[in-house]
């Protein structure tokens, strides 16, 4: 009896463990965190309308005016921002993963109107001005769509209640006087959101996600109305580092009908094979010394002299593409960097180069703004390009010079090689992937210019932003196209 008392006591200890440890769980501060999330998620779930209504969102549709401020993408550095004007209309239908985005507008020295379709694992991009439907080799739902889910708080709550086992209460805070609870968003695709939620109303008034190297990206929602028993913001701000960049007011709003009439592509324009971007780093020499080098949409050009290298373009990746370089067999140091200008996504290599010894050339306009992106801003080396320079090496002629100003930017720098009749430049040449080349935006028209007051008899033109290797006749036929349909807005 005495032995079989014992056992008895050990197996109950034993049962009675697993109720200790869910004990002793439930006062740990991860489980806490994921407890108090499910119930911030439950009450903005129910004040969107409850789960029924959510379930039940099967598509949206929206059209709005947006006003842009072009922060760190502006003529000049440094604010007040350039602003700009665009109409959008965005449609998702959830159940048939249908995506359509239609944006026309104005900005920068860019004249635009184009439509990006996703159907299932199909899509296409059509660019009204052009005349042409491209297919989208590189067509993802998740991924187009978003970009639109972000802006949408309902649709963030619908996520929310799909992937509510990844969010964590991160916390209270005090939104315009307001006391608010912070949780965390896992969408498929992107950066982890963090949502702001009005403890009285739980309404989703901001959310807030981190895209480096650029910073923090703020998103606010206001004015809301019900449309079919769910509430939606009227307006919404955007904010990069607390710089406005972005306010949308939205002008229509369908809720759960056909968005057929919007997901469709125009029958009489020419429809275009689409070629994905290259995602591997490529090497490509245009000439004996002259390397244009790059992938996922950002390229720099490389120029060969005698014990060393002098590099153009400082997009993203400037580290893997002189890895590249060297694999290649060009094993010499980048001596001279130079900057095409001073926007944020052409600034990105800078430290890549500080760490090769670089000196980096630019104007002295733009001198804080590198300084700022650099790794040791003091120590940075850095000369400055007045109006012209000109390395030399043996028979190698490199020519950097500003064509400023433009409708883009106040100074550009870009790189002329007149033996090989060479020229790089950064986003004033709209040379897509493949396909027909779109008639002559402003920036173009600017460019042309410049290159006719400096004698540059162009023959090959590559840019930062594209794989392709475009001709004098190129630029001629884009010059000379005339729009299939003007920016006149939605």
């Amino acid at each position: 009896m005495k032995h079989a008392s014992r056992t008895t006591l050990a197996l109950a200890i034993c049962a009675a463990l697993p109720l200790a440890g869910a004990a002793l769980a439930e006062d740990t501060i991860p489980l806490q965190s994921v407890n108090k999330a499910g119930e911030v998620i439950d009450a903005a779930i129910a004040a969107y309308g409850g789960e029924d209504a959510i379930e039940g969102l099967k598509s949206v549709a929206r059209q709005s005016e947006f006003t842009t401020w072009a922060t760190n993408q502006s003529r000049r550095p440094g604010p007040p921002w350039d602003e700009g004007t665009q109409a959008t209309l965005q449609a998702i239908d959830l159940e048939n993963t249908v995506y359509t985005s239609r944006q026309s507008g104005v900005g920068g020295g860019f004249e635009f109107d184009g439509q990006q379709l996703v159907r299932g694992e199909e899509g296409w991009n059509v660019d009204y001005r052009a005349g042409t439907v491209t297919d989208n080799p590189n067509a993802d739902f998740a991924t187009a769509s978003g970009p639109f889910i972000r802006v949408t708080a309902p649709l963030l709550v619908r996520q929310l209640m799909d992937r509510r086992q990844t969010s964590h209460w991160l916390g209270e805070a005090d939104v315009d006087g307001r006391p608010h609870d912070i949780i965390t968003l896992v969408m498929e695709t992107g950066p982890g959101l963090s949502l702001y939620f009005d403890q009285e109303t739980h309404l989703l008034t901001r959310s807030e996600r981190v895209l480096p190297p650029f910073g923090q990206v703020d998103y606010r929602f206001s004015d809301y109305s019900t449309i079919d028993g769910i509430p939606f913001a009227g307006s919404f701000e955007l904010f990069v580092n607390d710089e406005p960049n972005l306010a949308i007011d939205y002008t229509m709003t369908e809720v759960n009908q056909s968005i057929d009439r919007f997901a469709t592509l125009p029958a009489d324009f020419e429809t275009v094979e689409g070629v994905a971007q290259p995602t591997e780093v490529a090497v490509n020499e245009l000439h004996e010394g002259i390397f244009h080098v790059g992938a996922n949409g950002t390229y720099a050009m490389f120029v060969e002299m005698d014990d060393h290298l002098v590099a153009v373009g400082a997009t993203a990746g400037i580290a893997d593409r002189i890895e590249a370089l060297r694999e290649a067999g060009v094993d010499k140091p980048v001596h001279h960097a130079v900057l095409t200008h001073h926007h944020n996504d052409h600034l990105v290599g800078v430290r890549d180069y500080e760490a090769e010894g670089a000196t980096l050339w630019t104007v002295a306009d733009n001198e804080a703004v590198t300084r700022d992106n650099a790794e040791d801003g003091e120590a940075l080396k850095l000369s400055f390009v007045d109006d012209r320079v000109v390395f030399e090496s043996g028979e190698q002629r490199l020519e950097i010079i500003d064509v400023g100003p433009t409708p883009h930017v106040e100074h550009l720098l870009v790189a002329w090689l007149p033996e090989q009749g060479v020229l790089f430049e950064a986003d004033h040449f709209v040379n897509p992937p493949n396909g027909r080349i779109p008639p002559a935006n402003s920036n173009t028209k600017t460019l042309a210019e410049a290159l006719k007051r400096e004698n540059i008899d162009v023959q090959t033109i590559v840019g930062a932003h594209s794989p392709r290797v475009a001709s004098k006749a190129d630029l001629e036929t884009s010059l000379a196209s005339e729009p299939a349909l003007a920016v006149t807005g939605l």
